[in-house]
């Protein structure tokens, strides 16, 4: 029984911090307030300058993506409409390049086409 005395005795004993710097650091973080004094705006404001820089930086950065963005968009709707009239342009190229269209072409300026075969011509050889 005295040990369990003994124990509950050494719990109720106050216990030292083992770091001293600890207590200055809590004691520091409840006196914070977001009101900068006289004398520590000398040491505050290069921090507050950056912070409103960064943001700054960050804002144009975000607005130059949705414009880069906005701007991709618009090339790839011009890419499509581009790519769709050189496929018809082709495709009415193509036609236009059939023989018979061809010779419907050449009859209004009076060239007709042959309705013979062309004669071929072989060369003998010598010997």
């Amino acid at each position: 029984m005295n040990q369990f005395k003994s124990n509950i005795a050494h719990e109720n004993e106050v216990k030292t911090p083992v770091n001293p710097g600890a207590d200055e650091a809590l004691k520091k973080a409840s006196e914070f307030t977001f009101f900068i004094d006289k004398d520590s705006i000398g040491k505050t404001l290069p921090a507050i300058i950056m912070g409103v820089f960064v943001a700054i930086v960050y804002i144009s950065l975000s607005h130059y993506h949705v414009k880069s963005l906005k701007q991709k968009e618009e090339l790839k709707k011009e890419l499509n409409e581009l790519r769709s009239e050189y496929i018809t342009v082709k495709s009415s190229l193509m036609k236009k390049s059939n023989q018979s269209e061809v010779a419907k072409e050449l009859e209004t300026e009076g060239i007709k086409e042959l309705r013979t075969p062309p004669n071929i011509i072989e060369k003998e050889e010598k010997k």
